[in-house]
């Protein structure tokens, strides 16, 4: 057994066994800190059609097994039940989710997430036996509409009867993440003022999800805003450890990517999304041209060793 028992084992290999940037690692305060893989979702949903095509069951299967052993995530989201007709790649997110929960050999804490958009189709995840779901939101009007076909309000009255249906369940066991894109820019109206954006987070942190999760939608997410936002958080009495982040990161803004993860752990912050592949964004609502990919292992990793570095 690993005298590391906190660390995943492929972090200690990316660590070269540096058992001082290790005993770093446990004696800080991110010694908790854990990815969000959400390569199987966020991941695959930006792919080219054809890509889509050529993604066969198995190869998601085979996709699943092999981030389980060579990353160990603490969570990992592994489908969508959405509109096959907009995603098609979703299609089989049933059957991934019970060969997931059948077939989790390595991580046997992890837990599984499914992406719910509406009632409807969380009553689907419920008699699949998911326990775990993502719901999406965002601070932009115009992006909540082109994504769901609902107006801020009206989704964040979906989210609400989402959330009073599974208490009024008594289904005690359930975890919900709720997403909220557009932190910083939206795609469809550009920048967004951070009173703005910190006004809606409040709101929907009476929501009461297990997980806040900021989506830096078009990967131009700032440190000058970013602190702002957190700091609004924090005046506002919300819990910065419920908060979560989903980074795209551009090539040429990887460090900008890298000091905002800093100073995430700096504020408490121990949870990222985090894909094995490099893709990821919001296809639906995007020009394939300006998506960014999501934060890739390799990425996180650097990110957290050079966190550690600084508190040696």
């Amino acid at each position: 057994m690993s005298v590391y028992p906190k660390c995943a084992n492929s972090f200690i290999k990316y660590l070269n066994l540096n058992t001082k940037l290790l005993d770093t690692y446990i004696l800080t305060k991110i010694n908790n800190v854990k990815p969000f893989d959400v390569t199987l979702r966020d991941g695959l949903q930006a792919l080219t059609k054809e890509e889509q095509n050529a993604f066969t069951t198995q190869k998601k299967q085979n996709l699943y097994n092999l981030i389980l052993q060579s990353y160990e995530p603490k969570n990992m989201e592994i489908g969508s039940i959405v509109n096959k007709k907009l995603l098609p790649i979703f299609d089989d997110t049933e059957e991934i989710f019970n060969y997931a929960e059948v077939n989790n050999k390595y991580c046997k804490s992890l837990e599984h997430y499914i992406l719910i958009p509406n009632h409807r189709e969380l009553i689907n995840g419920l008699r699949m036996g998911v326990t775990n779901f993502s719901f999406i939101a965002s601070v932009s009007n115009n992006f909540q509409i082109k994504n769901t076909k609902m107006t801020f309000d009206e989704n964040y009255s979906n989210i609400m009867n989402m959330m009073v249906y599974l208490d009024d369940l008594k289904f005690n066991n359930y975890k919900v993440k709720l997403y909220i894109s557009c932190i910083n820019e939206c795609p469809i109206d550009g920048y967004i003022n951070n009173d703005e954006i910190i006004k809606k987070l409040v709101k929907f942190n009476e929501l009461k999800p297990d997980r806040l999760c900021l989506s830096d939608t078009c990967g131009t997410l700032n440190v000058k805003d970013f602190c702002k936002i957190i700091n609004g958080l924090k005046n506002n009495n919300i819990d910065i450890s419920k908060i979560s982040l989903h980074l795209h990161v551009k090539p040429e803004r990887e460090y900008i990517t890298e000091n905002i993860v800093h100073i995430a752990l700096d504020n408490g912050i121990n949870e990222f999304d985090v894909s094995a592949l490099n893709t990821g964004g919001c296809s639906v609502t995007m020009d394939r041209n300006k998506i960014a990919p999501n934060m890739s292992y390799e990425q996180y990793y650097k990110f957290i060793t050079n966190y550690l570095i600084k508190n040696i």
